[in-house]
């Protein structure tokens, strides 16, 4: 082994940029200008420094097609090897959740992209969310790939310490080989929210006399640009042109390379097997709020030495925290289902690794989950691969298909129907619709999300905006900034004790008022919402019948009324999107009963303030039709939505007059630019104030009804 009078180490930046599927293009146009422009000109300007790049595939797309200029200037750093290019998933899936077959196609595709862009073929790939499992070895092999990198926490619970985490190492899975880096924690934090001297002085603590070690920062290129106060600070203010610049001073001792470079120079450190896991803050926020807070005071409370074996949730906890991205998960797994069954069709094959996409999927200190134009643009990718399998599947005739069937893997059956205008996904907890699809715009009007609780709610009192942040001139990771882009936001802490469904049975308090079934201080009588109702299904050559039935209670002070729900859903085979819902109460005391029944249906357009988007009540003038008013008209038999955006006309119908409650379901959540309040959906709900008679009944007919906006 050569030694050097000087320490030396081997450093590489490495960038990864994404944007997710179905962002605005004027999102994506300004982190362009932020961050993947300046960051690529200030880059060219520094021949001496070398990085590592990841573009996801549908990003790389929209630079090809907005940015070609932008392309041009990659592809000259990457022939003169300036940058080595890195491939992924090609829509940026969490590949853990997704089938294997989706895992190897995905990632061939965006490296055939760069091979046919750059005429470089690359050997690493960038892990979407840097979620890891032992199992994904065997497939990102057999992808072509022979290196991936992970946050070095993962390592140091693997037992690895200081100089061992600055080399790589092999793992395997069923004898499929991979190399495995650690990315430098300390690195990440330094860069770019602190003086570039500093990361020299860390690369010089850590530098060797073999010069085998190498320092690799492997991080979110929007944070060179897009996070609060970066751009001013890495480019009006210099810091990204001042750290090059040092690198290429001290390149007696500091050698900027890439990391195919460093593999063909150096052997892996030895051989590992990793632990399921991500990084420290998705760990968190994969817990529930409470566990979250203790997570976070554990590891506050900890040193270096013990933390390092602290464990929190993993990524898959997602889906069990919000049902809302288990419903896209395993709507995605279902879609995987029909696109196989019919051969696969490239078009129908491209929509469903879009529907794959991860960012919906989850939240932490992004919108994620809960930005509903990302949960809906994954929505219509798969509804597209859906309706094209269909087509291919049934020779483009009409069809009926009923399942019953555990959808959602919580070992209860749901009933799922399907036709060629619509779908209607069925939970028996409370008899609800759950996912309404209407094929022909491929839209998800019951893409809801409820308001919950988050472990960063305790934080909007001390939040500041965004604009004084500026001002302030503070630069930190998004991780540790508070803000608000909106004041008073704690006025809209609301907390939902249920799914935002439809068809969900109600039976109100007397002192229950608009505000406080928006609130939820209302008081619910009734034990029908959220509990199981019995099934019974008839089949019939040209229309399906389902039929839920629940003997429960109603409680009025200490008494229990014995009250019995039936609705029968009637879904045709053929022609439009309707469905026929006969409801049947009972009342099982031998006395008279007094009560207020509401029925609740949610849809979410995607825009509570929008002009083209709006409440409508045939006959009736309806003062502020906005999806985000709130308010209550009387003597109605019908309340619609038109979405003229989309070309959706949703109406819901009734034959006894009633009072309606509508109002919008906003949740509180945080982003990039702070605390924001988000439309997720509209609720509406017809009640009646009932005088039934001993063993007596009350009956109600419902119609559902889907088309196309008519001028």
């Amino acid at each position: 082994m050569l030694l050097s009078d000087q320490p030396t180490i081997n450093f590489t930046l490495g960038v990864h940029n994404h944007q997710p599927f179905g962002n605005w293009d004027w999102v994506i146009e300004e982190a362009y200008a932020s961050a993947y422009l300046p960051f690529l000109e200030v880059l060219a300007r520094h021949p001496g420094v070398r990085v590592t790049l990841h573009y996801s595939g549908a990003l790389l797309e929209w630079l090809l097609e907005h940015h070609p200029e932008f392309i041009a200037k990659l592809k000259v750093l990457s022939d003169r090897k300036q940058v080595e290019l890195i491939t992924g998933g090609f829509h940026a899936p969490v590949l853990a959740v997704i089938p294997d077959r989706d895992k190897i196609q995905q990632i061939e595709r965006l490296t055939a992209l760069i091979e046919a862009q750059f005429g470089t073929t690359p050997e690493g790939m960038w892990l979407a969310e840097r979620v890891w499992e032992p199992h994904l070895v065997k497939p990102i092999a057999e992808a072509g790939c022979a290196w991936t990198a992970l946050d070095d926490t993962i390592f140091k619970a693997a037992g690895l310490r200081g100089p061992q985490l600055f080399g790589y190492y092999q793992t395997e899975e069923q004898g499929r080989m991979l190399e495995l880096f650690p990315i430098n924690s300390e690195l990440m934090r330094l860069i770019p929210f602190e003086a570039p001297e500093r990361v020299l002085e860390y690369l010089r603590a850590n530098a060797s006399p073999d010069g085998n070690r190498i320092a690799l920062c492997l991080d979110d290129g929007e944070k060179f640009g897009v996070w609060p106060n970066t751009h001013k600070a890495v480019y009006e203010n210099g810091w990204l042109d001042r750290f090059f610049r040092l690198l290429e001073d001290h390149s007696d001792w500091i050698n900027c390379t890439t990391v195919r470079d460093y593999r063909a120079d150096r052997r892996p450190f030895g051989r590992i097997y990793l632990p399921s896991a991500t990084y420290v803050q998705m760990q968190e926020w994969a817990l529930p709020p409470e566990e979250a807070k203790l997570y976070a005071e554990a590891r506050a409370q900890l040193n270096e030495r013990h933390g390092n074996f602290l464990r929190g949730g993993m990524w898959r906890n997602f889906l069990v925290r919000y049902p809302e991205s288990n419903n896209l998960h395993k709507k995605m797994l279902l879609v995987a289902e029909k696109v196989e069954a019919a051969g696969r069709p490239p078009e129908a094959q491209e929509a469903l690794w879009q529907g794959q996409s991860s960012d919906p999927y989850w939240h932490g200190v992004f919108g994620g989950l809960y930005l509903s134009h990302l949960r809906s643009a994954n929505y219509r990718a798969l509804l597209k691969a859906e309706t094209l399998s269909d087509d291919l599947i049934h020779q483009g005739a009409e069809f009926l298909e009923v399942a019953e069937r555990d959808f959602d893997c919580d070992g209860k059956p749901e009933v799922l129907i399907s036709t060629k205008q619509q779908n209607l996904y069925f939970n028996l907890e409370g008899g609800a619709l759950f996912e309404l699809d209407y094929k022909p715009c491929a839209f998800n009007v019951l893409d809801t999300l409820a308001r919950r609780t988050e472990a960063y709610h305790s934080k909007i009192a001390r939040a500041t905006t965004l604009e004084a942040f500026r001002r302030e001139g503070g630069l930190r990771a998004i991780y540790d900034v508070v803000l608000t882009k909106e004041a008073g936001l704690e006025r809209f802490l609301f907390h939902d004790w249920y799914r935002r469904l439809s068809f969900l049975d109600h039976f109100l308090h007397p002192d229950s008022r608009l505000d406080s079934f928006y609130d939820m201080s209302y008081g619910e009588q009734g034990d029908f919402v959220n509990q199981a109702y019995v099934l019974t299904r008839e089949d019939g050559p040209d229309e399906v019948a389902l039929t839920f039935k629940r003997d429960g209670h109603v409680w009025v002070g200490s008494e229990f009324w014995p009250i019995t729900v039936k609705k029968r859903f009637v879904i045709p085979k053929a022609g439009e999107a309707v469905a026929k819902v006969a409801y049947t109460l009972e009342n099982g005391l031998e006395r008279p009963v007094s009560l207020w029944f509401g029925v609740e249906f949610n849809a979410n357009f995607l825009a509570g303030n929008a002009p083209d988007r709006y409440y409508y009540s045939p006959g009736t003038i309806i003062p502020d039709p906005r999806l985000g008013s709130k308010g209550e008209l009387a003597d109605l038999k019908a309340i619609g939505i038109k979405d003229v955006f989309t070309g959706i006309d949703y109406r819901l119908s009734w034959d006894r007059p009633a009072t309606v409650w509508r109002f919008p379901v906003e949740t509180i959540s945080m982003s990039e630019g702070g605390f924001e309040r988000v439309y997720q959906s509209s609720c509406m709900m017809p009640h009646w104030r009932l005088e039934m008679p001993a063993k007596g009944t009350f009956s109600l007919n419902f119609e559902q009804r889907l088309s196309d906006v008519v001028d």
